[in-house]
C-alpha cells in the first residue's frame, strides 16, 4: 500500500521550497478551491503496484514542473516501510 502522505523529500536547502513541495505532494488533487489541478491524483493509488509506481512518478514530474519550477527532480525511488511503500523524491535546484 502506498503512503503518499509520508513522502520523503531530499536535497532541499530552502525551507520555503521544502514546504511548498511537501504541500504539493501530500495534497489530494481536487481539494484546493480555485485550483482543482493542484495536488496529486490519489485515485491511481488503488491500481496494481507496478502500474501505480509508474503513474506516481509521472504525476510527480508533471506537478513539480508546473507548480514548483525552482527545482527539478533528480531521482524518485520507493522505500519499503513494513507494509507501506513510501515515495522518496531527490531534488536538484535549478
Amino acid at each position: 500500500m502506498f503512503n503518499y502522505e509520508s513522502v520523503i523529500i531530499e536535497n532541499v536547502d530552502n525551507a520555503d521550497i521544502y514546504k511548498c513541495l511537501k504541500t504539493l505532494l501530500t495534497t489530494p488533487q481536487g481539494t484546493v478551491p480555485f485550483d482543482r489541478n493542484f495536488g496529486i491524483n490519489t485515485e491511481l493509488l488503488d491500481e496494481p503496484l507496478n502500474y501505480a509506481k509508474g503513474k506516481i512518478i509521472a504525476e510527480y514530474y508533471s506537478k513539480i514542473k508546473k507548480f514548483e519550477p525552482r527545482v527539478k527532480i533528480k531521482e524518485i525511488v520507493f522505500v519499503n516501510d513494513y507494509d507501506k511503500i513510501i515515495p522518496k523524491v531527490v531534488i536538484e535546484n535549478v
